[in-house]
């Protein structure tokens, strides 16, 4: 399991990514920094200063909101890769809407071999099993609270988590579960993960999560604009949702 990546910082927040580094270096590693800039130059500049800071992992998914080309895509994702130097991990993020389809993953892992890890959010179980068929050594992250069970199953090590970050107790349990080979129980507890998942999303991509942590009692402020704040009927909907699956109490 992998703690959620750090996203790309303007550069005056490198020293505030310094601290956080600093802090769980001995707590959670490997470290993980995601870069998403479009700009390659601009890419390069941010992945020279989190290599300074010390960031273990890279994750680069591919560059949005235009689309690219087979040798575009393969020039960002090696470029940025060497640059690093270290191990990187492959985000393929459909949701962008640059799908990165089984046979282009395959390209790519076989042109950078800096690449060791894949956090697949593509919910395409067929295709990463023709991934995995290519590339049995690969470290699959699952992508999606959704899918940990079948993805952790077909060979996955973890999952890179939304819903941990109110409910961590509920991600390491199926994790564990699984690696226990408590294949039943791991079973049930991705089904009622799912249940969570649905009532979270109805508060939007990032709101629905950020509520809810506020409701455990970890405020950690409102979705930056555009993304929205859920409205109080969302937010009672959560509320109660969450106290009727005995998540959090009255």
């Amino acid at each position: 399991m992998a703690p959620r990546p750090l996203h790309s910082l303007p550069r005056r927040g490198f020293g505030f990514l310094r601290l956080v580094v600093d802090y769980v270096r001995d707590r959670v590693p490997p470290v993980s920094f995601l870069v998403s800039e479009m700009s390659i130059k601009r890419a390069i500049e941010v992945v020279k200063e989190v290599g300074k800071i010390g960031i273990d992992v890279l994750a680069i998914p591919q560059p949005y909101p235009q689309q690219f080309g087979e040798r575009g895509i393969l020039d960002y994702v090696c470029t940025l890769s060497r640059e690093f130097g270290g191990d990187v991990m492959l985000y393929n993020e459909p949701a962008v809407g640059n799908p990165l389809s089984p046979s282009m993953v395959i390209k790519i892992l076989d042109k950078c071999p800096g690449i060791k890890y894949l956090k697949d959010s593509s919910h395409d179980m067929i295709g990463l099993h023709t991934v995995l068929s290519a590339h049995p050594e690969l470290r699959v992250m699952a992508g999606s609270d959704g899918l940990i069970y079948d993805i952790m199953l077909a060979g996955g090590v973890g999952v890179v988590s939304l819903v941990i970050n109110p409910f961590p107790e509920l991600i390491v349990r199926i994790v564990n579960e699984i690696r226990s080979g408590n294949y039943m129980e791991a079973r049930r507890l991705q089904e009622f993960i799912i249940r969570v998942r649905s009532v979270l999303k109805a508060g939007g991509l990032s709101g629905g999560y950020r509520y809810a942590m506020s409701l455990v009692g970890i405020d950690i402020g409102k979705p930056r604009p555009p993304y929205e704040d859920p409205d109080e009927k969302t937010k009672e909907f959560i509320r109660n949702s969450l106290i009727s699956l005995g998540l959090i109490k009255q």
